[in-house]
């Protein structure tokens, strides 16, 4: 039944605080999935379209700062469309956004699929392409949408900021334990892939692109700018 069907919602307790990065909620609208979890003063079932485009910003307000990015054949579910501007949340990991309302179209059986290839391969053909905030690899790249792609070319689903990827994937590796090709790495505000035992492969603002570089110069970079702390955590994602 959709929203637009019921006369009332009832919350089984108190509304709870959500990520609003992942749970489609502003001021006057809330996806129907979040009914039972907070109040809001309308509720809409999602519309299923796809990105029609090679790749569409997805803002965190309309004209805004790119949050994230869709790429041709992705699902975005549209639970409003205004001022030429669909909001809405990506199938693939339900970051919520906005999209210009023209760059998507009807879904068609042409959707991103997973070939599930190594990782690190996958991380390698990103290699030399532009940094860019919020990108997922149209004209550019951020550090967690480099790994969130080249998990997802491993059939592995990743969240899509890295202090969400570092909740959420594999199992904590021992400051002890050697490192090995895939594990990753996690900095404050930052995250990377090891090519090998001994080098990170990652997008990174510093050289402007995806590089492959000693991790123990990036770890040295983040002591220097943030009062001695570097790598966070390291996490290793079993086969």
């Amino acid at each position: 039944m959709s929203a637009a069907h019921r006369t009332s919602f009832m919350l089984s307790g108190p509304s709870v605080e959500i990520d609003p990065r992942v749970n489609a909620v502003r001021g006057d609208l809330a996806d129907i999935a979040l009914a039972g979890q907070l109040f809001a003063p309308h509720y809409a079932d999602p519309i299923k379209m796809a990105c029609v485009i090679d790749h569409a910003p997805l803002m965190h307000a309309p004209g805004g700062e790119q949050g994230s990015e869709l790429l041709k054949g992705e699902v975005f579910h549209v639970l409003d469309t205004s001022g030429g501007w669909s909001w809405g949340y990506c199938d693939h990991d339900h970051y919520v956004g906005y999209v210009d309302a023209k760059a998507l179209g009807p879904v068609c059986a042409s959707a991103v699929r997973a070939t599930k290839a190594d990782s690190v391969a996958a991380a390698e053909a990103f290699i030399d392409l532009p940094y860019v905030w919020g990108g997922r690899g149209g004209e550019g790249i951020d550090c967690s949408g480099l790994v969130q792609r080249s998990l997802s070319a491993a059939a592995i689903s990743a969240p899509r900021d890295s202090d969400q990827q570092m909740s959420a994937l594999g199992r904590e590796i021992s400051s002890v334990e050697p490192l090995q090709r895939g594990d990753i790495i996690f900095f404050t505000g930052h995250v990377g892939m090891m090519h090998d035992a001994e080098n990170l492969l990652h997008a990174t603002r510093h050289h402007g692109k995806v590089v492959i570089e000693p991790l123990s110069d990036v770890d040295a970079r983040f002591k220097e700018r943030n009062n001695g702390v570097g790598i966070i955590a390291r996490r290793r994602i079993s086969a």
